[in-house]
């Protein structure tokens, strides 16, 4: 598994009280770790598609990553960690979003979308990105990125199929 960092919901740590407690959604009855994998890594191990890693490591949870730097106008260079998770086991994106706040590198700001795969064709299925006071342009322009790069939807239609 190449760069990823695991985030199980089920260790004990100081963390688990914000985190979901395992629902009947759940597959074995254990939620699976997150898994927080570069952006590159998706592109160049697995042909640019989040599914192919999600089946390949048999991970339920991926929360893509794109450290960038953008050049804004009046602004300057400006420097942002785009982390945007897939997920068909959490009810709630909150300890991701932490998470994803904890691996910025110093100087970039967190943008953070969350799709929960889980409820695809629901009427609760969106793309849900945290408040960020950067422009939705902006805002929407770096999340769509990861979605369009990592192949995001063809992988909640993927996954779709699969909890069928």
């Amino acid at each position: 598994m190449l760069g990823a960092v695991n985030l199980s919901p089920s260790q004990k740590i100081e963390r688990d009280r914000f985190m979901p407690k395992p629902t009947s959604k759940d597959r074995g009855g254990l939620m699976s770790p997150a898994h927080f994998v570069p952006l590159t890594d998706i592109m160049q191990s697995y042909q640019g598609a989040v599914h192919n890693y999600m089946r390949d490591c048999e991970a339920h949870n991926v929360v893509v990553t794109m450290p960038i730097r953008v050049e804004i106008a009046d602004k300057g260079m400006q420097k942002f960690f785009v982390a945007v998770a897939v997920t068909m086991q959490f009810d709630s994106p909150e300890p991701l979003s932490d998470e994803a706040r904890r691996q910025t590198p110093k100087g970039h700001q967190t943008v953070f979308a969350w799709v929960p795969a889980d409820l695809y064709e629901t009427a609760d299925f969106g793309i849900y990105i945290d408040d960020i006071e950067i422009g939705e342009n902006l805002k929407n322009g770096l999340v769509g990125e990861v979605i369009d790069k990592a192949s995001i939807e063809d992988a909640v239609i993927a996954l779709s199929k699969d909890k069928d």
